[in-house]
C-alpha cells in the first residue's frame, strides 16, 4: 500500500513538473531559463511540507504575471509557502491569489476578503505597515493605493518562515512524509516516465487507425 502511494504520488509531481516545464517553454523560456525556475522552484520548497511539483505549477503562473526568475521569484514562491502553512491551504491555491495581485500589480478587495476567510488578515497587517487604521486601509485597497510591493512586505513581515515551522505540528509532519513519499515514487518512475509518453501517443495512434478502420462498419 505504501508502494502504490510512493508511486501515485511520484506520478502525479513528475507530470506536474513536466507541465509547469511544458508552461515555460511554451511563454518563450528558454531552456536555460527553465532551469533556473524550476531551481527557485526547489529552493522555495526546501524543508517544507510542499512538494516540487506544487511549487513548479505556482512558479509558472508567477513567472507569467511578471515575476522576474532569479531572487525575486523565489522570494515569492518562499512567501506563497509561508502563507499556505498559516491558512491550512495548498500551495496552488494560495498562489493563484497571489499571482493575481501580482499581474495588476495591486491588491483588491476580492483578495483581501479570500485571504482573510483562509484566516490571513492581510488588512490588518498592512494598517499596521502603513501605520493607518483597518478602515483607512479598506479605502486605501479600494483606491488601488497598495501594490504587489507593499503586499509582499506585509506578508513577508508578518508570516515569513511560517513554511518551516509548520513541519513541528502533526499535520505538518504527515504532510512531509506525503512529499517525501512523493520524491520517492518520482525517482522510482523517473526512468520510466518518458517512455510512458512514447506507449500513449502509440496507443493513440492505434485507436485512430482502428476507428478509421471500423467506420464502414
Amino acid at each position: 500500500a505504501a508502494l502504490s502511494a510512493s508511486l501515485v504520488k511520484g506520478f502525479g509531481r513528475l507530470t506536474a513538473i513536466e507541465e509547469a516545464q511544458a508552461k515555460l517553454a511554451g511563454l518563450g523560456h528558454s531552456a536555460e531559463s527553465v532551469r533556473t525556475i524550476m531551481d527557485n522552484a526547489l529552493a522555495s520548497v526546501k524543508g517544507t511540507a510542499f512538494g516540487l511539483d506544487e511549487a513548479a505549477t505556482v512558479a509558472a503562473s508567477a513567472v507569467a504575471a511578471g515575476i522576474k526568475p532569479g531572487q525575486d521569484l523565489r522570494r515569492v514562491l518562499g512567501l506563497v509557502a509561508d502563507t499556505a502553512s498559516i491558512a491550512g491551504t495548498s500551495m496552488g491555491e494560495m498562489g493563484a491569489i497571489f499571482n493575481k495581485v501580482a499581474a495588476s500589480n495591486r491588491l483588491t478587495l476580492g483578495e483581501v476578503n479570500q485571504l482573510a476567510d483562509r484566516g490571513v488578515p492581510i488588512l490588518q497587517m498592512l494598517a499596521d505597515q502603513f501605520g493607518v487604521t483597518a478602515a483607512e486601509m479598506s479605502k486605501m485597497v479600494s483606491q488601488g493605493k497598495v501594490d504587489f510591493a507593499a503586499f509582499a512586505q506585509a506578508i513577508e513581515s508578518n508570516v515569513g518562515g511560517g513554511a518551516l515551522s509548520s513541519g513541528d505540528t502533526t499535520r505538518g509532519a504527515f504532510a512531509n512524509m506525503g512529499a517525501a513519499a512523493g520524491r520517492f515514487g518520482a525517482a522510482l518512475l523517473e526512468g520510466l516516465f518518458p517512455l510512458a509518453k512514447q506507449g500513449f501517443g502509440g496507443v493513440t495512434g492505434f485507436l485512430d487507425e482502428a476507428t478509421e478502420k471500423i467506420k464502414p462498419w
